[in-house]
């Protein structure tokens, strides 16, 4: 019962955690856009359609899927589903804003439906096959319309405070960065993992920008492709990532290697990746520091 409890508030400390990023992100790509007169009113709720279709689709499969327990755990039925519903609100964090509404209800209803007694990094699995399917159908663009539109001129700073390019609610480094602090605080938040990945990659990102003189790709990178977000909320998940802390640390270093190397061919893809390739490895990484 402890543990459950435990659980429970670590969901909760994401969602609060969230809860900037998701307003930041409705303010970018919605409100932003309806004040400059590029969309019209129904275009500026798109964020938060996503979201909804995202939970919608998450709570149906879950409420289904418990609905055994529905006469004995009425008022128990939202903590059996905590974990359905907060992959559902992360998962629509990293994708494009122009994704197909239908295809994300049915991806987070599946899972949630049919895998959750599965241990493997469902928002990665979730985001491979609708970035797969996006891709099909020619709606994969991670820009908004002001962006498609306009030669953007950003700096540094403008990067890390979110006004680049990435998913519907993942953008603000800044906020992210103040998530990890806050999120740090509880006990059952992964945070060596964590720290690990992003300490890693943001040496891998900055040595080889300032060696060659390109002080001015520095941020736009390490702050680009929804890498923070990803190392920040989908890697140190509680049951698909290393228990050990020094196993945390190994994993972290891993997933920062392997998402550096291949965001020169899929940007968006790479960390996904690479935190599902580890994510299958991490009980060979905790054997490694068992003490037998």
């Amino acid at each position: 019962m402890k543990k459950k409890s435990l659980n429970s508030r670590l969901y909760l400390s994401f969602l609060i955690s969230l809860i900037p990023l998701i307003i930041y992100g409705f303010y970018k790509n919605g409100i932003k856009l309806f004040y400059m007169d590029i969309i019209g009113p129904i275009e500026m709720f798109r964020p938060i359609f996503v979201l909804v279709v995202a939970i919608l689709g998450a709570s149906t499969g879950g409420f289904i899927r418990e609905r055994k327990y529905l006469k004995k755990e009425r008022a128990n039925i939202v903590r059996r589903c905590r974990g359905s519903l907060f992959e559902a609100v992360v998962l629509s964090s990293i994708l494009p804003l122009n994704v197909n509404l239908f295809l994300v209800f049915a991806i987070t209803f599946l899972v949630s439906l049919t895998l959750e007694k599965v241990h493997i990094n469902k928002i990665c699995l979730m985001f491979f096959i609708i970035y797969a399917g996006n891709h099909f159908l020619n709606v994969n663009e991670f820009r908004n319309p002001y962006e498609l539109t306009t030669a953007l001129n950003y700096d540094g700073l403008d990067i890390f405070l979110g006004r680049g390019i990435g998913g519907i609610f993942s953008s603000s480094a800044l906020l992210i960065v103040l998530a990890i602090i806050f999120l740090s605080f509880n006990k059952m938040y992964k945070k060596e993992l964590v720290y690990s990945s992003v300490l890693t990659f943001v040496l891998l990102g900055t040595i080889p920008f300032m060696i060659k003189g390109e002080y001015a790709s520095i941020l736009p990178f390490l702050c680009g492709y929804n890498f923070l977000f990803s190392f920040a909320y989908i890697s140190p998940n509680l049951y698909c990532s290393c228990y050990t802390v020094k196993g945390q640390i190994l994993s972290g270093i891993a997933i920062a290697l392997i998402t550096y190397l291949l965001s020169f061919w899929f940007p968006y893809l790479a960390a996904i990746i690479a935190i599902m390739i580890v994510s299958l490895s991490k009980n060979v990484i905790d054997r490694i520091f068992i003490i037998k």
